[in-house]
This record gives structure tokens, C-alpha cells and sequence, in this order.
């Protein structure tokens, strides 16, 4: 496949030598009816990696009542809730217990209903009904408790001079099973959206912003995500199409809990005596996971002047503030939650980093290339090794590139392959310090070229077809330089 890739960018380098420039579309295509809903707010998402720590507590928002009606009339007695989605609520009254959540748990359950919103209603109230101890619960530790008085008597109650109770209508849209919603990755959840809106067209559902893609079941007024992955979670919103200019919508938040996932930058971090190192990993996981350093099967611990241990929600760093030799070696970070367990090698070392192609060019006679490697050590270099061959060969002819000061930590190796017989080689290049050889760099792929007296011996039309191929074989070069750099 690496030769096809090779022909692929040859052929956009030379386009690009021939100062094409792409045509811009003017079009554009904006589905008005597939908008997302107008009050949608970012500040609203929630974070892949939220614990939920930080949630605001649960609340009861509605005020104590004290209710005086006729025998025979209606009561309302409100428990209006905030944050309290993932809490079972009970009413009961004096010892006696009505419901739990949305559940009876009297015999009077056709008299005394328990509204969607947590409101409960006594129908044709009776002289019974009468208490001082009418309790709604948010059941949390502590319990957080609301009491209502209610008196039912014969005659009509006196007139108050208080501003009539509010009542509290139910909204126009209710989501199934509730505005936040946990679940963990690969299972399914079903989600919904209840409206005493009519008629209706249809109802629209978006996540974060966008229509629900393919992998969305719709089914009415419910979605069914199959599989849950963690790029599934966010916030949801059904919208309900009715001709309205601002139609109303709804949110629920899905938060998906997952195992942890460990992003390093490489295997290796390269460092000197007496500099400062760092070692990083990142890590994704919901619930956050705790994060521990082991060095030698021991855990890492923090020492003033000496080791900090740093960390956010995804980031964690290892910081050794003066590196000895005793700190060179293997670091893992290993990150745990209750959904499982991850971890990844980090090696901390003196030795010179991996030798990196990073350019290649004709030499001025046009006999030759010219190929330059970068590397990274915090130990002067003392010596290179340069090996290439022909392609095919099993023997490598052995080289020792001038060794140069570097600039800091950084050095540059440059040799000029001359006298080279037509055909494709490779090279490869290691370097030393004073704690030892480098890894091997990776295989550079390039091509010799005529020496320059053959060129000078060609004229005409044969020239520009040899000034061609050595344009060729520059190209190739750069192609083969980017390409192995990936």
C-alpha cells in the first residue's frame, strides 16, 4: 500500500506546482425545519467526566399550607421539587402513608391522587381529612420534610385576607424517566416526552444541538439508544411541532458512566541529571477515577523538593523537580473507578530520543542527497551511527556521521550520499550518550541518482528528461520523508 500512497501525494505535488487552487462552493443548504430549538444553551451540557459531586442539593420549593375548606371540596397541597430527579419522594399523613413516588399506598387512592408534579389532591374532601400532619418527603439523609395543615369543617371557611395559594399548572411537555438520566456503557434507554399539547405534528429530538443520528431508535413520542457508548451522553431535547412560532421544548441530561481510558503523549520522556521531568496522562472515565503512580511496584508518592503529583479532572502529571539517576526507569499510571480499571507505561530515561527524518535535497552538482535527521538528548551526543543498504540486500554498510553540538537538548545529524548506483535504499540512524544507545530511527526510504559527469552528457531533450527524473527522485524524498515521519 506504501507505494500507492507514494504516487497519491507525488501527484498532489505536482498539481500544486502548477498553482491550481480549488474552485469555493458558493452553495449552501440550511434546512430550516431541522434548526435546533431556540433556547438551547451550552452552559447546560454535561461534562462526559461530571461525577455529579458538584450537583446543587435537592429542594422543595413549595411553601407549608394551612387549608380551611368545606366538607365535600377539593384540596391541593403542593410539594413542588428542584434537583431532586433521582430521589424517591413519600407523602403520608400523621402515621399514615399515601404514596411512595408515584405509587399508592392508601385505599382512598380514587379520592386521593398524587399529580405528575408531586402535588397531591383530595377529591370530596370529609371531615376525616382533617390534620395538622400532612408530610411530603424528599427521602435523602437527611430527610428533607414539608408539612401542610388542612381543616375540614361543616360550615364554609371564613373569608381570608391573604392573597389566594397559587396554583401550580402542569407544564406543557413531561420527559420520561426524568430530566437527568445515569446509565452505564452498552446498555439501552429509552427516553420520552409526554404533552397535553394538541394537536401535535410532530415531535423533533435533538442531542447537543443536532437532529438524533441513525444509531437513534425513534419510536412516537420515544427514542431508544441501542448500546450506549459515552459520545451518546449529553443533553437531549424534544421539541413539539404545532404551528407555534416558538414551539415548546424540553431537555433531558443522559450521563454515561464508563470505565476509564488512558491518553499518553509516547512511551518514552527523555530527560538529563538535574533538569526537571514530567511525566502526563490523561484520563477519561465517568465516575472520575482515582489516579495512582507505581514505580518498581511501589506507589509514587509526593516529597516536598523533590516529587509533586498533580491533577484535574483529566490531566494528571508527575513532576520530578530534580532529576537523579535513582528516578530514571518505568512509571505507570493506573486509573480506577467502579466501572474498571486501566493503565499505561511511561519510561523515564537519560538515553538520546528516537532520530526523527525532518528534510532531504540534491546536493549543488546534483550528484547526491543530502538527508538530515533531528533528535532530542540532555547528554552530549559522542557518537552516530548511520546504516543503509539497497533494497533487497542483507547486508547494511555502516557509516559514523560527524558528531556536532546540538542547540540545548536539540541536535541535528546531516550526511551526503554521493556515487550512489541507481535503485531504492533505506537508512536508518541511531545515536549515543552517556547512558547509551538510542532507539533505532525508522526505516527512511529513498533513491540514488546518475552521477553529476553522466548528466553533463546529456543534452537536448534528454536533459530536461533527466532534470525531470532528479525531480522526480527529490520528490520522492520529500514524500517518503513525510510519510515515514507519520
Amino acid at each position: 500500500m506504501l507505494p500507492l500512497r507514494f504516487l497519491g501525494l507525488l501527484v498532489i505535488l505536482f498539481a500544486a506546482q502548477a498553482w491550481c487552487k480549488p474552485a469555493k462552493s458558493s452553495e449552501s443548504v440550511d434546512y430550516i425545519e431541522d434548526d435546533p430549538p431556540s433556547d438551547y444553551n451550552d452552559d447546560d451540557t454535561i461534562d462526559d467526566d461530571d461525577t455529579g459531586a458538584l450537583e446543587e442539593p435537592p429542594q422543595i420549593i413549595s411553601k407549608p399550607q394551612s387549608i380551611h375548606v368545606r366538607n365535600g371540596g377539593t384540596i391541593y397541597l403542593h410539594c413542588l421539587l428542584k434537583n431532586a430527579e433521582n430521589f424517591a419522594v413519600m407523602w403520608k399523613k400523621d402515621d399514615e402513608f399515601l404514596y411512595y413516588d408515584s405509587n399508592p399506598m392508601n385505599a382512598d387512592k380514587e379520592r386521593m391522587v398524587r399529580l405528575w408534579n408531586n402535588t397531591l389532591v383530595i377529591y370530596n374532601a370529609t371531615l376525616n381529612d382533617t390534620s395538622n400532619d400532612y408530610e411530603c418527603s424528599i427521602l435523602n439523609k437527611p430527610p428533607i420534610t414539608i408539612k401542610h395543615r388542612v381543616l375540614v369543617s361543616e360550615q364554609a371557611p371564613i373569608p381570608s385576607t391573604s392573597p389566594p395559594t397559587q396554583q401550580h399548572k402542569p407544564p406543557l411537555i413531561q420527559v420520561i424517566p426524568a430530566k437527568r438520566v445515569e446509565v452505564n456503557v452498552g446498555q439501552n434507554i429509552t427516553l420520552g416526552c409526554e404533552t397535553r399539547i394538541e394537536p401535535i405534528s410532530e415531535i423533533k429530538w435533538y442531542h447537543e444541538n443536532e437532529r438524533v443520528h441513525n444509531n437513534v431508535i425513534v419510536t412516537g413520542n420515544r427514542i431508544t439508544i441501542i448500546n450506549i457508548n459515552k459520545h451518546d451522553g449529553g443533553r437531549y431535547q424534544c421539541l413539539i411541532e404545532n404551528g407555534m412560532e416558538n414551539p415548546p421544548v424540553e431537555a433531558i441530561n443522559v450521563v454515561v458512566n464508563y470505565a476509564p481510558e488512558i491518553e499518553t503523549k509516547g512511551k518514552w520522556v527523555h530527560t538529563g541529571l538535574g533538569v526537571e521531568s514530567q511525566l502526563m496522562c490523561n484520563v477519561h472515565a465517568h465516575p472520575h477515577a482515582k489516579v495512582t503512580w507505581m514505580k518498581d511496584e511501589k506507589e509514587v508518592m509526593p516529597k516536598k523538593g523533590s516529587i509533586e503529583i498533580k491533577g484535574n479532572k483529566t490531566r494528571h502529571i508527575l513532576e520530578i523537580l530534580h532529576t537523579e539517576k535513582e528516578h530514571l526507569g518505568n512509571y505507570t499510571c493506573i486509573a480506577q473507578n467502579k466501572l474498571g480499571r486501566a493503565e499505561k507505561t511511561i519510561s523515564l530515561t537519560g538515553l538520546p530520543s528516537q532520530a526523527m527524518i525532518f528534510g532531504g535535497e540534491m546536493t549543488k552538482t546534483d550528484s547526491g542527497l543530502i538527508l538530515k535527521w533531528q533528535l532530542e538528548s540532555y547528554s552530549p551526543i559522542t557518537e552516530y551511527k548511520l546504516q543503509y543498504r539497497c533494497k533487497g540486500d542483507d547486508n547494511w554498510t555502516i557509516l559514523k556521521p560527524t558528531v556536532t553540538n546540538g542547540k540545548g537538548n536539540q541536535f541535528t545529524v546531516e550526511y551526503k550520499f554521493e556515487g550512489l548506483e541507481p535503485g531504492s535504499y533505506e537508512a536508518i540512524l541511531m545515536a549515543r550518550n552517556d547512558f547509551g544507545w538510542s532507539p533505532p530511527s525508522k526505516p527512511h526510504m529513498f533513491v540514488g541518482v546518475y552521477a553529476g559527469e553522466q548528466a553533463e552528457n546529456v543534452k537536448g531533450s534528454s536533459s530536461s528528461a533527466y532534470r525531470f527524473a532528479l525531480d522526480i527522485a527529490t520528490l520522492f524524498l520529500v514524500v517518503s520523508s513525510y510519510a515515514l515521519s507519520l
